[in-house]
């Protein structure tokens, strides 16, 4: 059996490195097909799958933020209820996670719409999503602001010799 102890500091850097991965991921993507794929020179705005994406694509952007913060405190609010301090710890990449996923689906879907529209205007919905999700980057600072930590459990995290099971 593999024992996996880490430091708190460790743990963050290990959720950050994911985050900048997701939101490197989309932004690069953006990148590809803002310069390399798209010809915003001749827009398609005529086709049913283009009069389709002027409502789509505002809605899942708006549908992916409701359902971010929604999720978020749902997810959050059963943490809180954990009383054990590691398991909390623990347990909460898996809202942070569901957090970027609905951050990221939206972002992506409007990069694709660019793709197969040429339409400039969802790269801004886009660009919208992109710094939402960098905007949440995880961090102890907000660990402890949004799973309410008390003075003792916060000493435990900035402890550098403290370990999380």
């Amino acid at each position: 059996m593999e024992n996996n102890q880490q430091s708190p500091k460790a743990y963050f850097r290990m959720l950050g490195i994911i985050h900048l991965g997701l939101v490197l991921g989309v932004f690069l993507f953006g990148i590809v097909v803002t310069f390399f794929i798209a010809d915003f020179q001749h827009p398609d705005t005529k086709s049913e799958l283009a009069n389709l994406f002027i409502y789509l694509v505002p809605g899942l952007v708006m549908a992916g933020i409701i359902a971010n913060n929604v999720m978020f405190k749902v997810k959050l609010n059963a943490l809180k209820e954990i009383s054990e301090l590691n398991a909390r710890i623990k347990g909460y990449s898996g809202p942070l996670i569901i957090r970027y996923m609905l951050l990221e689906f939206p972002a992506l879907f409007a990069l694709v719409a660019v793709f197969l529209t040429n339409t400039m205007t969802y790269l801004v919905y886009a660009g919208l999503m992109i710094v939402l999700l960098g905007i949440k980057r995880p961090t102890l600072k907000s660990a402890i602001t949004e799973l309410e930590l008390d003075q003792q459990e916060i000493a435990f995290l900035e402890n550098p010799d403290s370990v999380i099971d």
